[in-house]
């Protein structure tokens, strides 16, 4: 007999898959399963936010340190007298 039960992912799922996740890897059955149990577990929701909020952090800073490796950053730094 041949179940027409739709696949849902469990929490273990979600934990195995949400780098690829954040990194925008998942192909679409994935991403849409992915996304289906957020709508119903909090405790996994209140995770992949967190990541996602932390991702973005991190990337913010490391663009603040990029743009702080700049020749102008640099110029500007000496002309205010700044290290």
């Amino acid at each position: 007999m041949t179940s027409n039960r739709k696949k849902r992912y469990d929490c273990g799922d979600i934990e195995n898959l949400y780098q690829q996740y954040l990194d925008n890897e998942l192909n679409e059955e994935q991403k849409k399963l992915f996304e289906e149990h957020l709508e119903y577990c909090l405790p996994c929701d209140k995770k992949i936010s967190f990541e996602m909020k932390l991702k973005e952090y991190i990337h913010s800073q490391a663009l603040k340190i990029k743009d702080s490796e700049t020749p102008k950053f640099k110029v500007e730094n000496i002309i205010s007298g700044s290290s």
